[in-house]
């Protein structure tokens, strides 16, 4: 995604100070008045700021919404999602098709798909969708039909019940708000969930793409059980105790490191 780490620049500063001018953002940041004005149109198009004459804030927004907020997510840990996805495209061959979630997470996979050949990906994210199709390397990409809720970059809900019956996949790469040993992957969004619970119906195995800030938290749902995950992908921030204990669970564990 263009411009990740200045949007995450921009983010970082309003949390701190709550508004700035436009211009010393600019100056700021040392970019042209152009650059930052797609930066902050980008940003106020996903409802992670607001602009007014002369400068920008962030949304009065709930904490917990702006955790939905795709743009928010997508600038927020990057470093660890990005040593998760390259771990995650390792798993698929040639030849495959394969589910992949809304989430920021499974987008950081795409860049490392790029050497695959003939592969299916089939989403419910509208931002997963438009990188994926940068790419000439894969077979199709299908875009689950639905209900696409603001600012979350997902199609969402029951609709693409039919759809999903038609498709089957050797792996499902999926995310959550949170992961726990006792309660497996959760999220917030219901009608989404309900659409990853189908997702994992049609899916040979289950890969959890975590990130180390996620583990331990439990969400309001969960939606896949700790049993029915094949595969947990971490970064090398998660402890040895907790990676232990997935492995007494059954879960094959790969861990992301820099190396």
């Amino acid at each position: 995604m263009i411009n990740l780490a200045r949007r995450k620049q921009i983010l970082d500063i309003l949390a701190t100070e709550g508004t700035i001018n436009t211009n010393d953002l600019s100056e700021r940041l040392g970019v042209t008045g152009a650059t930052i004005r797609t930066d902050l149109r980008d940003l106020a198009r996903d409802g992670a700021i607001v602009r007014y004459h002369g400068g920008v804030r962030l949304p009065e927004t709930p904490h917990s919404e702006m955790g939905d907020n795709y743009m928010v997510r997508s600038v927020t840990h990057v470093d660890l999602k990005r040593k998760i996805g390259r771990k995650a495209a390792e798993l698929v061959s040639d030849g495959d098709t394969i589910f992949m979630d809304a989430s920021s997470t499974t987008f950081h996979m795409i860049s490392y798909l790029k050497d695959k050949h003939d592969v299916t990906v089939v989403t419910n994210g509208i931002h997963t969708a438009m990188e994926l199709q940068r790419y000439n390397n894969f077979k199709s990409i299908i875009l689950i039909g639905g209900m696409l809720r603001p600012h979350s970059g997902a199609v969402e809900g029951v609709m693409s019940r039919e759809m999903l019956g038609r498709l089957k996949a050797e792996y499902y790469f999926v995310s959550g708000n949170g992961f726990s040993l006792d309660n497996g992957l959760s999220g917030n969004n219901f009608y989404e969930l309900e659409l990853k619970r189908m997702c994992t119906e049609r899916s040979k195995k289950i890969v959890a793409l975590v990130d180390s800030t996620k583990i331990g938290d439990d969400s309001a749902s969960p939606f896949i059980p700790t049993n029915k995950i094949n595969y947990l992908i971490i970064d090398d921030g998660v402890g040895e105790d907790t990676v232990k204990a997935c492995i007494d669970k059954g879960i094959n564990v790969i861990v992301s490191s820099d190396s």
